[in-house]
Order: C-alpha cells, then sequence, then structure tokens
C-alpha cells in the first residue's frame, strides 16, 4: 500500500483528501504546512505527495524547492493542488481547487506507475 502525504492548512481540505485516498486504499499521512511535511519525511519517507500552495510558515512553492534540492526526495511524485496554481515549477502534476475525485485518484494511480 503506497503512503500519501497531503499537505494543506484547511482542515476541510485535508479530511477530503483522506477520504478520498483512503477510499481508494493508500494510506495517508498530514500535515499542516511544508515545515511540518519535511520533519514528518525524515520519519517517514510518502511515495507521493498532495500540496496546497497557499499556506503559513512554508508554503508549497517552497516545500516543491526544497525536495527538488535533496538527493534523496528530489524524484518523489508530487500533486500541486491549488485554487490558484499559475506559475508554479516543480510538480508532476498540478489541479485547480476544486477538484473531482477521479481526477485526483487517476494522478495519483498515474504518478505512483498503477494501472487505472
Amino acid at each position: 500500500m503506497a503512503t500519501i502525504l497531503i499537505v494543506d492548512d484547511e482542515s476541510d481540505i485535508l479530511f477530503l483528501l483522506r477520504m478520498t485516498l483512503e477510499t481508494a486504499g493508500y494510506s495517508v499521512l498530514e500535515a499542516e504546512n511544508g515545515a511540518v511535511a519535511i520533519e514528518q519525511m525524515t520519519q517517514t519517507r510518502p511515495d507521493l505527495i498532495i500540496t496546497d500552495l497557499m499556506m503559513p510558515v512554508m508554503d508549497g512553492r517552497e516545500l516543491i524547492g526544497r525536495i527538488r534540492s535533496s538527493p534523496d526526495l528530489s524524484t518523489l511524485p508530487i500533486i500541486l493542488v491549488s485554487a490558484n496554481p499559475n506559475g508554479t515549477v516543480g510538480a508532476h502534476a498540478i489541479m485547480r481547487k476544486p477538484f473531482r475525485q477521479e481526477d485526483l485518484i487517476n494522478n495519483v494511480r498515474t504518478l505512483l506507475g498503477e494501472a487505472s
């Protein structure tokens, strides 16, 4: 079972993502900002990250930059889910909020190399 780290400061979005991913059979970790996500990745390396862009402490742009500059994490698949994702680089997939749950799962499966 793949482990997915979701990073968002909105509890409603965290809940929706968790329920969607767990229903599809994934293990889920949560972080309320990029700094917490980085800390969690020192304990458990996720198979994929889903992150928001606008968050306090460390936003999604800085989180993606740190992941991409880390030799151990640079190839980690990332899905950016944001209301305004324009001009963001480094994510493998970008989804605009609100998103369709089926589209999210399809992106996750594609990035994890799973058959749809």
